[in-house]
């Protein structure tokens, strides 16, 4: 098979699988959307990745409210209505479940937030109904519980020291349930928070929260009573039920980048939002409001929760299911990112290229054709190699020549010889041509920096070893005539041993 033929298979391959891929694609995002919600596209930065909707083979996911991850990833879900905990693993495949209804030391009965210590090999619950935090095993084994006011949600820091929300004031106990200060009250003043539903712990005991009923974020450190100190408040409580000119909706949950960024869910108005710690600037919106049961689309969200990278799982409480997403800011958008399937394409692409390294192109001198037809051997040197490059008054030479049915100028390429006449000599007094048909072989045998760079191999096959010589001593790669005729003599008795089996 030559080598234009091999290169047409080949991209006729890389065809094939492009179109694979393409269907491949289509059939991961679902093809077009058939619900008729308006879904911003994932040029927006929101790209989703799965849905989770049934758990344990078939039981679906009813009400999920909290959500907590481990430091890879792997996160758990609360069910509100079933008092059940659900694990998952960081790819949203489901692992084990634990929980039971009833008011019993270690039971359920209104599960809400929750948090998860791997380090510790805690899981920690809230109980809005028995107002209890419980402390389980990563394993599901009850450990302690501890009882609170009005829990709604809980944090792990990075020190292990646990933080629950309740209706007001923050709770401070340490990684064995243990008080260690309440801070802050229900009110509307900064410092004070009114039904709390999200939040994110710091070092150094601060929290960024998400003020549910006041509509706002703050960051705050925990000291002080009545109320924590103030770092910064984005948002003003609303001045009457459903005022429509608050910052935010109802934001219930929130999470941090890896660069600090900050991330808000707003429940009520299915937003996503990411913004500058420092300055609170809005970076992206994600492509605004998003109300819809499609992919990529919420319904009374609720929890929030980071993964690893720019992964994030959210419980999408009144869609029934949680899902996996994808938070791209402004600044990380590329082709790469925002359709990872595209890196798969650059080494198929690149195939074709791969013919082109190490192919070899051989020369050969008019000596080593003169010796071929004389032995009879032309046949065979064009079976070995297919195209020989020659000088061309030598392919003029041998045009004609045939061989049994093989013409000789249907396999030999001419070559291009770089005239090199100065051009402060007048023609008329231009020296005699010197060079030798060997030196004009080897030099139009010179690789460029483009072949040397794909690793090609130009070979002049000589007629004898003296020539070998002479070519090697002209910096060409030569290939002797015994040795040429040794490779096809190798190869023609492969051939012929299984025709005489």
């Amino acid at each position: 098979m030559n080598n234009s033929k091999r290169l047409w298979i080949v991209a006729a391959i890389v065809l094939l699988l492009l179109l694979a891929l393409a269907a491949f694609f289509f059939w991961l995002t679902g093809g077009q959307d058939r619900s008729g919600e308006n879904v911003p596209g994932r040029e927006e930065g929101l790209i989703h990745v799965k849905s989770i909707y049934v758990f344990d083979t078939n039981r679906n996911l009813v009400k999920p409210v909290g959500i907590g991850a481990d430091r890879n990833g792997n996160f758990f879900v609360t069910l509100r209505d079933s008092a059940v905990v659900v694990q998952f693993d960081r790819n949203g495949n489901y692992v084990s479940h634990f929980g039971e209804r009833g008011l019993a030391v270690g039971n359920m009965m209104v599960p809400l937030g929750t948090a998860v210590d791997s380090l510790a090999g805690h899981v920690y619950v809230v109980d809005r109904s028995r107002f209890r935090l419980i402390c389980f095993s990563t394993q599901g084994e009850y450990l302690w519980e501890v009882t609170l006011l009005n829990p709604l949600n809980v944090v792990v820091g990075p020190d292990g020291d646990v933080y629950v929300l309740t209706f007001g004031p923050i709770v401070h106990l340490t990684a064995q349930g243990e008080l260690v200060q309440e801070v802050g009250s229900r009110g509307f003043s900064e410092g004070q928070f009114d039904f709390p539903r999200g939040a994110v712990a710091l070092a150094d005991d601060e929290l960024i929260i998400a003020d549910t009923n006041n509509t706002r974020l703050q960051r705050v450190k925990l000291s002080g009573e009545l109320t924590a100190t103030v770092e910064w408040v984005e948002g003003t409580p609303p001045r009457f039920q459903d005022d429509p000119n608050t910052r935010f909706g109802l934001p219930t949950g929130v999470a941090v980048d890896g660069r600090g960024r900050i991330v808000v869910m707003d429940g009520f108005r299915h937003t996503l939002e990411m913004l500058d710690p420092e300055t609170r600037e809005v970076l992206t919106d994600f492509g605004g409001e998003r109300e819809g049961n499609s992919a990529g689309m919420f319904n009374l969200p609720t929890g929030i929760v980071r993964l690893y990278g720019d992964t994030y799982a959210v419980t999408d409480t009144f869609n029934d299911r949680v899902q996996i997403i994808r938070l791209i800011a402004p600044g990380d958008r590329n082709p790469l990112t925002l359709y990872p399937w595209l890196k798969w394409l650059l080494p198929l692409l690149l195939l074709p290229l791969l013919l082109l390294f190490g192919r070899k192109r051989i020369f050969v001198t008019e000596e080593t054709l003169e010796r071929a037809l004389d032995e009879g051997k032309a046949r065979l040197v064009i079976g070995v190699y297919r195209k020989l490059h020659a000088l061309p008054e030598v392919v003029d030479r041998f045009a004609d020549t045939m061989e049994v049915d093989v013409r000789m100028g249907d396999f030999l390429v001419p070559v291009q010889i770089a005239e090199e006449t100065s051009g402060d000599v007048e023609p008329d007094a231009a020296a005699p041509e010197t060079t030798s048909a060997e030196e004009m072989l080897a030099r139009a045998a010179e690789r460029s920096r483009i072949e040397r760079l794909l690793l090609r191999r130009h070979l002049i096959v000589c007629a004898d070893p003296a020539q070998c010589t002479r070519v090697e001593e002209l910096k060409g790669k030569p290939v002797s005539y015994e040795e040429l005729l040794e490779e096809y003599a190798i190869a023609e008795e492969a051939a012929e041993a299984p025709a005489q089996e």
